[in-house]
C-alpha cells in the first residue's frame, strides 16, 4: 500500500505567542453581562494614545476603596475593555469597591522599552490618587492586579514606585520575571498574592515565576501568598475556595491596616 505522507502547515512562532498572550487576557476571570464603566477613556497621561482607563466609581457618603487592573498581552495588544465582563467587577462593585482598568502604550510605540511601559503605568495610579476626590475614591486604599504582562505591571507599580499602593495581585506571573520584577522587589513594599493557574508545560507562564517573587518576598520580609494548580509545584488552591474571594479577603485585609 502506498503510504501518504501529511503535511501540517507551519504556525509561525509569532502568531503562537499572540495566541498565548491573548489567552493570558483572560485571566482567572468569568466573563457574562458587560458592565459598562461610569468613565470611560479618563487621560491620564498625554504621552501617548493609549494612555486612558476606565472607571467604575461608587456613590456613597465615604470615599471608595479601589482595585486598579492592567490588562495583559505580552506588552504588544490587550485592551482595558476586557475587564468591563470581569466576574470580580460584577459581584464586588455593587459592595462598594471602585474598579478602574487601565491601557497603556505597548512596545512598537517606546521602541522596545519594557521599563518604559512599567514606569509609564505608574502614572495611572498617580492620577487616580491625584483626582481621588473627583470621584469618590480613597487613596489610602487602593490595589492593583494584573495578567501575564498586567502581572509584572502590578508589582512594578507596587514595589519599584513608592505610592502607597496597599496590596497585589498579580495573575499567571510570566517569563520575563526574573528580569522585569524580581530586581524591583524591596524589603517595605506592598504585600502580594500570586496566581498561576499554568501547570508546568506552559512556557510563558511556568510556574516557577511565581516562586521567584516568593522566594524574593521572603528575603525581604514582604508578605507574599502563592497559589497554583495541580501539576504546577506550586500549593494548590482548596477545591472549596475560590481564588477570587481570596484575593479580594486580601485586599480588604490590607485596607484595614494603618
Amino acid at each position: 500500500m502506498r503510504s501518504v505522507e501529511i503535511t501540517y502547515p507551519s504556525i509561525p512562532m509569532k502568531l503562537i505567542v499572540t495566541i498565548l498572550a491573548l489567552l493570558s487576557l483572560l485571566g482567572p476571570l468569568c466573563f457574562g453581562q458587560s458592565i459598562q464603566p461610569t468613565h470611560r477613556n479618563l487621560r491620564y497621561s498625554k504621552e501617548f494614545d493609549r494612555s486612558v482607563l476606565d472607571l467604575w466609581t461608587v456613590q456613597g457618603k465615604k470615599p471608595a476603596p479601589l482595585v486598579v487592573y492592567f490588562h495583559g498581552g505580552g506588552f504588544r495588544t490587550g485592551d482595558k475593555a476586557f475587564f468591563s465582563r470581569s466576574s470580580m467587577l460584577r459581584k464586588y462593585h455593587p459592595q462598594g469597591v471602585a474598579f478602574a482598568s487601565v491601557n497603556y502604550p505597548f512596545l512598537v510605540h517606546v521602541e522596545k522599552d519594557y521599563l518604559k511601559i512599567m514606569n509609564h503605568c505608574a502614572e495611572a495610579i498617580r492620577f487616580l490618587k491625584e483626582n481621588s476626590a473627583n470621584y469618590n475614591l480613597d487613596p489610602k486604599r487602593i490595589s492593583v492586579s494584573g495578567g501575564s504582562a498586567g502581572a509584572i505591571i502590578t508589582c512594578h507599580v507596587g514595589h519599584a514606585h513608592d505610592l502607597g499602593i496597599r496590596s497585589l495581585f498579580p495573575i499567571q506571573q510570566p517569563m520575563g520575571t526574573p528580569l522585569l520584577t524580581i530586581p524591583y522587589l524591596r524589603k517595605g513594599g506592598p504585600p502580594i498574592f500570586v496566581y498561576n493557574r499554568s501547570d508546568r508545560n506552559d512556557r510563558v507562564h511556568h510556574p516557577d515565576n511565581a516562586l521567584f517573587v516568593k522566594k524574593k518576598c521572603e528575603l525581604l520580609g514582604v508578605e507574599c501568598i502563592v497559589y497554583g494548580v495541580k501539576g504546577s509545584g506550586l500549593p494548590v488552591l482548596p477545591a472549596d475556595q475560590d481564588i477570587q474571594e481570596l484575593a479580594m479577603k486580601f485586599f480588604r485585609d490590607s485596607w484595614r491596616k494603618k
